[in-house]
């Protein structure tokens, strides 16, 4: 103590000497401490990724089978990649008046609608009018639901014909527009 009263210049340049190199270290400390907590923080964010993979790898051959299930199901409901649209597009245009005919309806006109790419499919659709009654169509919309692969009737249009006084005892008929919409796988 008595040496710091007798020489506090001495004392002041010694304590900064000191302390600088002190607080250089500190500071160096406190930032590597920051960068090793942020790479904790990245570890603990990649453990729970590297988990759900590690139960995926372990589930491989699970994932496979339910993926076999899950094409072959698709394969029944769209047409494949390999199949043109111009191809489905007969296709369905020729089963649409295959269907309504097999009720009993008078097709009437069927156009080719232009396919639309959506997502991963292509929407090909065909337009069809057709003449008959309420309950031809009724059997004709029931026919749809059942064709594999599956094909929408995007709306319906039905429009009642006029009686003539010698066709009052016969059903009333009507015009129907029915575009209706099939997949194509677009992967």
């Amino acid at each position: 103590m008595i040496w710091l009263n007798s020489h506090r210049r001495s004392a002041v340049l010694v304590g900064i000497t000191l302390a600088v190199p002190l607080y250089l270290f500190l500071s160096a400390l406190v930032g590597l401490l920051e960068v090793r907590a942020d790479y904790q923080s990245q570890i603990d964010a990649i453990e729970p990724r590297l988990a759900r993979m590690q139960g995926l790898v372990a589930r491989e051959s699970d994932i496979r089978e339910a993926l076999a299930g899950v094409t072959t199901l698709v394969s029944d409901h769209v047409y494949p990649e390999s199949t043109a649209a111009a191809g489905v597009a007969a296709s369905l245009q020729a089963e649409g008046r295959r269907i309504l005919s097999g009720v009993g309806m008078d097709v009437t006109n069927s156009q080719v609608l232009r396919p639309r790419k959506r997502d991963q499919f292509d929407y090909v659709a065909v337009k069809i009018v057709a003449r008959g009654t309420l309950e031809q169509l009724d059997q004709g919309l029931s026919e749809f639901a059942a064709f594999r692969p599956v094909v929408f009737v995007e709306s319906l249009d039905a429009f009642p014909n006029r009686r003539r006084r010698r066709d009052e005892e016969q059903n009333q008929t009507l015009t129907v527009s029915l575009p209706l919409l099939s997949l194509r796988s677009g992967l």
